[in-house]
């Protein structure tokens, strides 16, 4: 059984009550993606233009995009269909203007879709679900990975998880999927998290490969690329958690069931926009690793291979959110919060806009 810090848990109620939800009306753009980070691949397809001698501009230009803020949960490879469908162009294939906002850190991020900072987000089961059962209007929309896929690593010096015992462990934050993971990971190899090791929070992925890289932890779960800077550094693979085939929520497409109630063939849209973003990622590997080199910053042509072989299968061909993935997040966190013993999966997530788009054909068009 997984078990999440109580103060974790005190936070979220916290922030739950300081933040309500927002309702109908998207916020305003304002932030802008990180310094350093791309901010284009080119120009996206423009809109079409009436032939000559056809009918007037007013009557056939199309609508302007949508302003949308995303937010992102992760800087790594995992979520590069998302990178994909802004830089492919898919967004505004479907008249969304989509800003990809880096949030940090799951209680950040949902700090972040309550307050209205952002109406959508990529975000892991652990804190929606955490966040639901403290009275939060959330619901996963879809998802784009449903495995656990991290893999523990250790200073070269440390041969075994048992090894572990008194020493400290990287993770992101002290409630989201990286936490779950690790404790996951102990757990089955006979150490209890909250009394063996220390976690050190670093805020993401690629702060805990620079951490375990410097000697400040003596273990970090990670995650591609920095799975291969960790493993070019000299540092041993414990644990490849792929191999425990657990479901879990790792990039789901959440939002407030306000938000979506009132902006439904918006989110439907942005749902079709990720759909064609994995399905390129998966049928067009040299384009997609290009866009995965501008977002990470890596210009390294073995890296990026490494990235996206490992990565890629985790890219689920459907979007649907599966009802066993919600069910081990409830079962994980309920000697902390009672209330999930009795929660049906259900609650946390709506497939309804996916059903529709599969009533519609549109799944079928991608292949799948």
């Amino acid at each position: 059984m997984f078990r999440l810090r109580r103060v974790f848990l005190i936070v979220l109620a916290g922030m739950l009550a300081a933040c309500a939800p927002t309702g109908g009306s998207a916020p305003a753009s304002t932030r802008q993606p990180p310094a350093g980070g791309p901010t284009a691949a080119g120009s996206l397809p423009s809109a079409a233009t009436p032939a000559a001698g056809g009918a007037p501009p007013a009557a056939t230009a199309p609508p302007a995009p949508v302003a949308l803020r995303l937010g992102l949960n992760t800087p790594t490879a995992n979520i590069a269909p998302v990178w994909v469908a802004k830089e492919a162009g898919f967004f505004a294939k479907y008249g969304i203007d989509a800003e990809l906002t880096p949030i940090p850190g799951g209680e950040r991020v949902v700090s972040a879709l309550l307050s209205g900072e952002v109406p959508l987000t990529i975000l892991a089961g652990t804190g929606l679900v955490a966040a639901r059962l403290g009275g939060a209007d959330l619901a996963f929309y879809g998802s784009l990975a449903n495995r656990l896929r991290y893999w523990l690593y250790a200073r070269p010096e440390i041969g075994t998880v048992a090894d572990l015992r008194g020493r400290r462990v990287a993770v992101t934050s002290r409630g989201g999927i990286v936490r779950r993971a690790a404790d996951l990971t102990l757990e089955r190899n006979g150490l209890d998290p909250e009394r063996d090791v220390t976690y050190v929070t670093t805020g993401q992925i690629t702060e805990s490969v620079t951490a375990l890289l410097t000697g400040a932890v003596d273990a970090a779960l990670l995650s591609p690329p920095g799975t291969f800077r960790a493993e070019d550094e000299g540092m041993r693979l414990l644990v490849n958690t792929q191999e425990y085939n657990f479901a879990a929520v790792i990039s789901g497409i959440a939002s407030t069931r306000g938000w979506v109630g009132a902006h439904e063939d918006l989110a439907r849209r942005a749902l079709q926009a990720i759909a064609e973003g994995i399905a390129y990622s998966h049928r067009e590997k040299e384009p997609t690793k290009a866009i995965i080199a501008r977002w990470t910053q890596t210009d390294d042509p073995v890296l990026l291979e490494r990235t996206y072989v490992t990565v890629a299968p985790g890219w689920e061909r459907s979007l649907r959110v599966p009802p066993e993935a919600i069910r081990n997040e409830l079962d994980g966190i309920a000697a902390d919060l009672p209330a999930a013993r009795d929660a049906a999966p259900e609650q946390f997530y709506d497939n309804r806009l996916i059903d529709a788009l599969e009533r519609d054909g549109f799944f079928q068009q991608l292949g799948w």
